[in-house]
């Protein structure tokens, strides 16, 4: 049984540029978001600041905290401090 293309030169040559179209894409992406590594801040900085590890809650940042954190911060230990004293 012998299957007839119409036109089957014109459809190989567009299943090439096809494939090449494809193939120039796929080698062009990791170029350009190499050149754009420091420009766009998605593609490059956003995880390499800082990576805290341990306990996040004993992370603390450099910045000087106002008065309401620091108050605040003092109330939720001593209500902690308070609730460890009751569960013994």
């Amino acid at each position: 049984m012998i299957i007839v293309i119409s036109k089957w030169k014109q459809k190989l040559l567009r299943l090439l540029m096809a494939v090449v179209l494809i193939l120039a894409f796929a080698a062009a992406l990791p170029v350009v978001t190499g050149k754009m590594y420091q420009l766009i801040p998605a593609v490059g900085g956003w995880f390499d600041d800082e990576h805290p590890s341990g306990n996040p809650l004993r992370v603390e940042n450099e910045e000087q905290s106002s008065k309401y954190e620091q108050v605040m911060d003092q109330f939720v230990i001593k209500l902690q401090e308070f609730y460890y004293e009751e569960q013994e």
